[in-house]
This record gives C-alpha cells, sequence and structure tokens, in this order.
C-alpha cells in the first residue's frame, strides 16, 4: 500500500516546521513567499495531495467561523449616491451575512478623494484582514486603483470593474430580458422595444443588448423593432422612436424613469395603448411592472464566494475567474396588462 505523503514529511524536506508547510499549502500570507513557493514545490514533487476528509473534519470544529473583518471597497465616493437603493440593498446584504458568520464588514474608498490602491492594501495587511470585496463601480464601467491582489481573497460584485479579474457574481442579465420579453409576449405584446444608453449597457458587458436582439431572431422579421440606444434621452427622442418603430410596449432601465413621464406627456395611455416595463426595478418604481434583480440575493451570495475563498486559502487573482449569475424574478404592475392565464414564460416556446 503506497504511502500517504503528510505535513510532517514535507516539513523534513523543506528543511521547515510542519506548522509552516501547513500555512504555505494555504497560501498564508505571513509565510515569507520564497519560503511558501519553495515548500509548494517540495510537495509537488512528493506528489503530496490534500485529505478533503480532514480538511472538512477541521472545519466542522471551527464551526466553519473565520472571525475577523473583511473590506468592502468602493471605487466611488457614497455621499454622492445616498439615495441609490440597489447599492444600498447590496450593501446591507453583504453587512448581514458576514455578521452571520461571526466577520465584520468595514467600508473603505478607492478614489482620488480616497486612499489609493497601495494605501489600502498596507491598511489591510497591518490589520490583518484577507478578504476584500469589490463593490460595482459608479457612475460608469472603468478600472480602479490596483491593491496587492496576492495578500487578499478577492470577489467582485458585476461586471464594472474593468481591470481586475477577479471572481465575480453578477446579475443574469440575459436571463432577466428573456424573462422580461417573454412575460410581456405571453401578455399580448409583439413590438416590444427597449430604452438603454450605452454606459447602461457597458455594465452588463453588452449582455442585455444582445440579448435583447437575440431574442428577436425567435420571431417574424416584421416585429422586430430597433432599440432606441443613445446617451443622450429626450422626450423628442423618445417620442419620434415611438411612432417610428410603432412600439407597443417599452422595457427601460430603473435609472430612466423619466421616459414614463415623456410617454404620458405625448398622449399615450398605459397599458391601454403602451405597456411599460423595467429591466431593473428598483423600490422607488414599485408601481411599474418587470424585473427585480434581487440585489439582496446578490450581495448574499457575493459574500458566500468570498468567506469560501478564505475558508479554503486563496489568495491572488486566478488564472481563469469564475462568475456565478444571480437571477432575477418578475414582479407585476398596473403598466402592462395583467395575466390570462397561468404560464412559464421562460420555457414558453
Amino acid at each position: 500500500m503506497e504511502k500517504h505523503v503528510t505535513l510532517r514529511d514535507i516539513a523534513k524536506l523543506a528543511g521547515v516546521h510542519f506548522t509552516t508547510v501547513g500555512l504555505a499549502l494555504r497560501n498564508d500570507p505571513h509565510v515569507n513567499a520564497k519560503t511558501a513557493a519553495r515548500v509548494r514545490e517540495v510537495a509537488r514533487r512528493a506528489g503530496y495531495t490534500p485529505n478533503a476528509m480532514l480538511s472538512a473534519l477541521s472545519a466542522y470544529r471551527q464551526g466553519r467561523r473565520f472571525a475577523g473583518t473583511l473590506a468592502y471597497v468602493l471605487a466611488y465616493d457614497p455621499k454622492q449616491y445616498v439615495g441609490n437603493l440597489a447599492e444600498a440593498t447590496l450593501a446591507n446584504a453583504v453587512a448581514d451575512y458576514c455578521q452571520s458568520q461571526s466577520f465584520s464588514l468595514e467600508t473603505f474608498q478607492v478614489t482620488e478623494d480616497g486612499i489609493s490602491g497601495a494605501q489600502l492594501s498596507r491598511i489591510l495587511q497591518a490589520r490583518g484582514i484577507q478578504g476584500v470585496l469589490l463593490a460595482p463601480r459608479l457612475p460608469v464601467p472603468g478600472p480602479i486603483s490596483n491593491l496587492d491582489w496576492p495578500q487578499f481573497s478577492t470577489i467582485a460584485v458585476g461586471f464594472s470593474i474593468t481591470n481586475v479579474a477577479a471572481h465575480r457574481v453578477c446579475i443574469h442579465h440575459a436571463y432577466n430580458m428573456r424573462l422580461c420579453l417573454r412575460t410581456l409576449r405571453s401578455r399580448g405584446y409583439r413590438r416590444i422595444g427597449l430604452i438603454v444608453r450605452p454606459d447602461f449597457s457597458d455594465r452588463s458587458l453588452g449582455v442585455m443588448l444582445g440579448s435583447f436582439l437575440a431574442e428577436q431572431y425567435a420571431h417574424p422579421q416584421e416585429a422586430a423593432v430597433r432599440p432606441l440606444y443613445t446617451p443622450n434621452l429626450t422626450k423628442a427622442t423618445v417620442t419620434k422612436w415611438l411612432k417610428s418603430q410603432r412600439v407597443d410596449c417599452v422595457v427601460l432601465p430603473g435609472a430612466d424613469l423619466e421616459v414614463y413621464d415623456w410617454i404620458r406627456e405625448a398622449g399615450y395611455s398605459v397599458p391601454g395603448e403602451l405597456g411599460l416595463a423595467l429591466i431593473s426595478r428598483f423600490r422607488e418604481s414599485s408601481q411599474i411592472a418587470g424585473i427585480d434583480e434581487q440585489n439582496d440575493l446578490l450581495g448574499v451570495t457575493a459574500a458566500k464566494c468570498l468567506v469560501s475563498l478564505l475558508q479554503h486559502n486563496e489568495r491572488g487573482l486566478p488564472a481563469y475567474p469564475i462568475y456565478t449569475m444571480v437571477e432575477g424574478r418578475w414582479v407585476d404592475g398596473p403598466t402592462i396588462r395583467p395575466a390570462q392565464a397561468e404560464a412559464d414564460p421562460i420555457n414558453a416556446a
């Protein structure tokens, strides 16, 4: 029977204490980087494989609790987005889950008016904070200051931070658009149009717009509606688009609620002549039908993923990031026709 290679075996070969071996194999930042690399190479050559049962037993004995502080990193000034309910819901959900796992959560601002990535890295390391959750970037997608990523377990929320190849937890924009369009078609709408600004589209890597266009290919081309895709929405451009495209239902982001007023001012009755649905529905738009992106579930999922990385001592940015998608849910409202019969719109033909 082949002998299983132990930590003590590796310690003898590497000339270090066996506790150092354990820390090095878990990528613990307290071990010198060169020593850790040498220990891992010795372990690889010796044919070491971790014992999953022992790891599970260790986690069980610890109650799966890793008390400490996690960093919630913002790439914007939160004072400018006090009324952003989506971000508030996300942050509160992250904090609640962290508390349930015996973590505290502290917010840090990495901006020109805040601190640099290098400064934040030094602060986090000095305080022993190893977990970093990157909140979505506002107001538009773009890069953030780089931290000393090899020292941290990192999860990013959404696609809007463009220069960090981290594991991500994202809204499932493709599913949400499909659910929205098929629900509207089940209510009898045929010429459904999308209004979206380029910066909002970029927040989904173009998936939202692409899913809308792809869905049109499953239906007669005479029913296809050209999206209103412009950075400068005005009452005039919206009114002209509604008439030229003969739209009978409008899908728009929750951030552009002024369009609802323009539609009514143009003389359309809702939902009599024109249906209206939001692809990103927030609480202030509770009277409008559409997709609840479930930012609370998004926050819980992101925090769970970060805690999992910490439990497995996975530090640094991965070679191939993993994306975890969170589905939204349809919420009815008086801005579209009521359902005539029970149906499963997402799987409808």
